[in-house]
């Protein structure tokens, strides 16, 4: 979610949703699948912000503040929390789509030409000639596998079981752990 999806997702919230982040301190505002904001339990993944301490006289009160704060809130929320599953999914779909799925596999006859880097809120797509191409990453198959049907099957596997979003965390999880 970037900020302009940000704000016309806080614009669409109702008052009685956000009445019910004032009324209980267990409520807090989350981002869902990473396209728009909803009401859950403070406690839950994905909370973007809880009340605590603020004090807020109205709901225009606390709308007004959660906009004024969406940029630093995006930035801190996006540094210590990972993609949804469904959105990283999707947007590594797009970049299949647009670059084609076999430039994102190495075999041990050819080397990826495309790598998948997720810087804050964005899934990107890094050229090998690019300095972060080797922190990003790409299916790494054993075997060269002479029809490309099989390399295709083998990338929808990678995506459509999670792997590729495993693999995601995995080179991220020391970003992740590191909350102060």
């Amino acid at each position: 979610m970037n900020l302009e999806q940000f704000t016309n997702a806080l614009d669409a919230m109702s008052d009685e949703d956000l009445q019910l982040i004032l009324d209980d301190a267990d409520k807090g505002l989350i981002v869902v699948r990473d396209e728009t904001l909803g009401v859950g339990a403070s406690d839950q993944a994905y909370v973007i912000y809880e009340l605590g301490e603020d004090k807020f006289a109205s709901v225009a009160d606390l709308r007004n503040n959660l906009s004024a704060q969406a940029e630093t809130m995006l930035k801190e929320y996006y540094q210590f929390n990972p993609l949804s599953k469904e959105f990283f999914n999707k947007e590594v779909q797009k970049l299949f789509n647009e670059h084609g799925e076999l430039s994102f596999i190495s075999t041990p006859k050819k080397p990826a030409s495309k790598a998948i880097f997720v810087e804050n809120e964005q899934v990107l797509c890094l050229d090998e000639d690019e300095p972060r191409f080797k922190y990003a990453f790409k299916l790494e198959l054993d075997d060269s596998y002479a029809q490309p049907q099989a390399q295709l099957n083998k990338v929808k596997n990678w995506i459509q079981s999670g792997s590729a979003y495993q693999d995601y965390i995995s080179v991220n999880v020391c970003r992740f752990s590191a909350i102060e």
